[in-house]
C-alpha cells in the first residue's frame, strides 16, 4: 500500500517536474528569440508534463521501490545515531560562524574558504559524534516500550508471514508476547491465496482458509508489532518461490511453519523463523526417572505400546500400556527424543508404590 502511494507521488512529482522544464524551456527560446508568441509556454509546459507522466507510468515502479528500500533503510537507523550527527553538525556550524568571523580579517579569505572549513568542521563533528554515539544511548531507552501506547517502536529486520503461519494461529500469541520486533509484512498474494482457501469446495480447507483469515485480523489489530499488507508481486509461479524472491529483495525474514519452504528459504541464504521450532525449543524437558500421570488415549505401532499426550501436545510413547487405554496410569520418563516433526517421549509403567503397614511389611 505504501509503495502504491509513493509510485503516485512519484508520477505527480515528474509530471510537476516535466511542467516547470518546459516553461522554463520555452521562456528561454523566447528570450533568444527562437520562438515568438506566448501561447508556446503553454504548449512546452503541456509537453513537458506529458513527458513526465509518461516516464513516471514507465519507471514509476522502480523508483517508488527505491524509494521504499530508502525508507527503511531510514526507519532502521538507531535514533541515536540520528541524534548524534545532528549535534555533531550544529557544533561544526558554530565552530565555522566563529572562525569566519576571526578569519575575516585575512587578505585573501573569501567565501570559499569559509565553505571549505564549514564542509570539513561539520563532517568531521558529525563523523567524531556518530561513531560515539553511545554517548546518546540515553536517548534510546525511553523508546524501546511505549507504555502509554502499548507498542513497540518500527525498528528491526522486517519479517514476511507465510500463509501456513497466518493460519496456525501461534504467530499472533508470539507477537503479544514481545518476542518478535520490525515489521510483519503480509504479501498481496498471501492474502489471495487465504480468500482462494476459505472459499474452497472442501469444508477442511473452506475452516482453514476462515481461521486464517480470523488470525490476519487478530494479526493486524493486536497493537505490539505493526503489521502491514504489501503490493510487491516478484515474477514467479509459485507463492512459495514469490515469498522466497521478496525476501531476498527486501532483506527481510521469513514466518513460517512450512518445513520444505524453510529448507529452500535457508538455501538462498534467507533466515526463517520457524513457528514449530520455536514451540519445540520452549517445551519443558522431561528427564529420565521423572514421573508423570498420563491419560493413555490409543495403542502404539509397536506391540504392547500405548501412547498418550501431554499437555504442550507431546507425544508419550508408554511400554506395556497397549491394553490400558482410556486409563489413568503412572509412568516413569525413560528416554526423549527429538525429531523434525516434535520431541518424543519414552516412559514405562511406574512400579506400585508400597504403602507403610501393609501386609507385606508386616510380614
Amino acid at each position: 500500500m505504501r509503495r502504491s502511494r509513493l509510485r503516485r507521488w512519484v508520477i505527480i512529482g515528474l509530471s510537476v517536474t516535466g511542467a516547470v522544464g518546459g516553461i522554463v524551456l520555452a521562456a528561454w527560446m523566447l528570450r533568444l528569440g527562437w520562438l515568438v508568441g506566448p501561447n508556446n509556454l503553454l504548449y512546452l509546459s503541456t509537453l513537458g508534463a506529458l513527458l513526465g507522466l509518461l516516464g513516471g507510468l514507465r519507471r514509476g515502479s522502480t523508483i517508488a521501490r527505491r524509494l521504499d528500500g530508502l525508507l527503511e533503510r531510514a526507519a532502521a537507523v538507531p535514533p541515536e545515531a540520528v541524534l548524534a550527527a545532528g549535534t555533531g553538525a550544529t557544533v561544526g556550524l558554530l565552530i565555522t560562524v566563529l572562525l569566519n568571523n576571526v578569519l575575516a580579517v585575512v587578505p585573501g579569505f573569501t567565501w570559499l574558504w569559509s565553505l571549505l572549513i564549514a564542509v570539513t568542521l561539520v563532517t568531521a563533528s558529525a563523523w567524531f559524534l556518530v561513531v560515539n554515539r553511545s554517548l546518546f544511548a540515553a536517548a534510546r531507552a525511553p523508546g524501546v516500550f511505549d507504555t502509554q501506547i502499548g507498542t513497540v517502536p518500527d525498528r528491526g529486520t522486517p519479517k514476511l508471514v507465510d500463509t501456513s503461519a497466518i493460519i496456525d494461529g501461534r504467530l499472533v500469541e508470539v507477537a503479544e508476547a514481545n518476542f518478535l520486533d520490525g515489521r510483519l509484512l503480509v504479501p498481496q498474494f498471501v492474502l489471495h491465496e487465504l480468500q482462494r482457501i476459505a472459499d474452497a469446495d472442501d469444508p477442511l480447507k473452506r475452516r482453514r482458509g476462515r481461521r486464517g483469515l480470523e488470525m490476519l485480523d487478530r494479526l493486524v489489530n493486536q497493537g505490539r508489532v505493526p503489521t502491514e499488507v504489501i503490493d510487491d508481486d516478484p515474477a514467479a509461479a509459485a507463492v512459495d518461490d514469490k515469498l522466497v524472491k521478496l525476501c531476498v529483495t527486501r532483506g527481510a525474514d521469513l514466518v513460517t511453519t512450512d518445513y520444505n519452504l524453510h529448507r529452500v528459504a535457508g538455501l538462498q541464504g534467507v533466515r526463517v523463523l520457524n513457528l514449530h521450532q520455536l514451540a519445540n525449543a520452549v517445551k519443558a524437558p522431561h528427564l529420565p526417572g521423572e514421573r508423570l500421570s498420563l491419560d493413555i488415549a490409543k495403542e502404539g505401532r509397536e506391540p504392547g505400546q500405548g501412547l498418550a499426550y501431554l499437555e504442550d501436545g507431546t507425544m508419550v510413547v508408554v511400554e506395556g500400556a497397549a491394553g490400558r487405554v482410556g486409563s489413568t496410569l503412572d509412568v516413569v520418563v525413560t528416554s526423549s527424543l527429538q525429531t523434525q516433526m516434535g520431541r518424543m517421549v519414552f516412559a514405562r509403567l511406574a512400579e506400585p508404590t508400597r504403602q507403610r503397614g501393609s501386609v507385606t511389611d508386616e510380614a
